[in-house]
């Protein structure tokens, strides 16, 4: 079988961002079930990888990176039916997607795209993201054309979280499949000896290290949460460790002077850099911390448990999904003093611990292409 796979977003071979990684794992999935995978992105470099094709569309006729800034921009924040049309319009211009028996699609804003063919939408964003992302008024048209678009027979819509499934359903009125997202733990593991990586990077190998992972957006990723947090623990605590924030995207950096100079005036040791390979920041962190107020699924989650570190998590509905039934969990209440106790009460719990098979499994890569493919065949 032929399969497209649609994302708004650039994937590069070293890719970060969490549904650029859902794209490459699934991708993987449906290759090794023997099928041909062809990923299109609105912009970025094309390449092939793994008998995968990850192709720019040229949407825009240039291999600058989109974001949802130049988007909104655009297409008028999405506010009106009108501005999907043109996007599927234009989309649909770029590509022939007749040789395709299956189109995946990773973003709400290609609602109109390929209504002839069978269609499996992933919604990796949330009521509250796309609320903040977009604005009531797009998130109130694009739940009006959900609505629409799932009377076409060839239409199916999965998240990957139950209670965002039931939170849509209940938005919507229709039918919202859950699959949870896997992961192919062998992008995420590193040869690389811990040593040279922090040389390389110029650490302090005395230092340990806690790895914030997320981008730096400051009101759903909550660093600074994080930052007030640990600048309440004692000098002595605070001088053993380094803290590492990975979300150094070029939309984000006007945030990354106040996290830096709060650090400062807090004795707070802080590096603020975006790794090339995540299974180098992986490789080095003692502690992963995850202060987001809202995430859609939490693949930093699942990838800092399936390597067992000791990962400490807001206590969101889908950061406990993912969590139920692995070790080495810690969560907090989404606020500073609840962070704080959890720190303070954990904070040398930095061992590595195995997984359980059963919640290892729950993530099987070999198993996710197939959940998918269910919905039709």
């Amino acid at each position: 079988m032929k399969i497209a796979i649609l994302t708004p977003w650039s994937i590069s071979p070293d890719a970060v961002g969490g549904t650029e990684r859902f794209v490459m794992d699934l991708a993987e999935s449906f290759t090794n079930l023997n099928n041909e995978v062809d990923v299109y992105m609105l912009s970025g470099k094309s390449y092939e990888k793994d008998n995968i094709k990850y192709i720019n569309m040229n949407l825009f006729d240039s291999e600058e990176i989109i974001d949802e800034y130049f988007l909104r921009e655009k297409f008028n924040k999405f506010s009106s039916k009108e501005s999907y049309k043109n996007l599927s319009k234009n989309i649909e211009n770029k590509v022939d997607f007749s040789k395709y028996d299956l189109i995946q699609i990773n973003s709400q804003l290609f609602l109109n795209v390929c209504q002839n063919k069978k269609r499996i939408f992933t919604i990796h964003t949330n009521p509250f993201e796309y609320k903040l992302d977009w604005g009531e008024e797009s998130f109130t048209c694009m739940l009006e054309i959900m609505k629409e678009e799932y009377m076409n027979n060839n239409t199916r819509f999965v998240t990957p979280s139950k209670y965002y499934a039931n939170e849509y359903k209940e938005l919507t009125g229709i039918n919202i499949d859950f699959i949870p997202h896997a992961i192919d733990i062998k992008r995420i593991l590193n040869n690389r000896n811990k040593k040279d990586i922090l040389n390389s990077m110029n650490i302090n190998n005395n230092k340990k290290i806690i790895l914030l992972p997320s981008r730096l957006e400051p009101i759903q990723k909550q660093p600074m949460l994080f930052m007030k947090a640990f600048a309440k623990l004692d000098e002595s605590i605070k001088k053993q460790y380094l803290v590492i924030c990975t979300g150094a995207d070029k939309q984000y950096m006007q945030y990354k002077e106040d996290i830096e100079n709060f650090c400062k005036e807090n004795k707070i040791d802080l590096i603020i850099t975006r790794f090339k390979y995540m299974s180098d920041a992986y490789k080095i962190a003692d502690i992963v911390a995850l202060p987001s107020q809202s995430e859609s699924f939490g693949y930093s989650a699942l990838e800092s448990l399936s390597l067992g570190i000791m990962t400490i998590m807001n206590n969101i509905p889908t950061f406990k999904e993912v969590a139920d039934g692995s070790e080495n969990n810690y969560f907090f209440n989404n606020d500073i003093d609840s962070l704080y106790k959890v720190l303070n009460e954990n904070i040398n719990k930095t061992k590595r611990i195995k997984q359980p098979d059963n919640w290892k499994n729950k993530y099987s890569i070999v198993e996710f292409g197939k959940r998918y493919l269910s919905l039709y065949y």
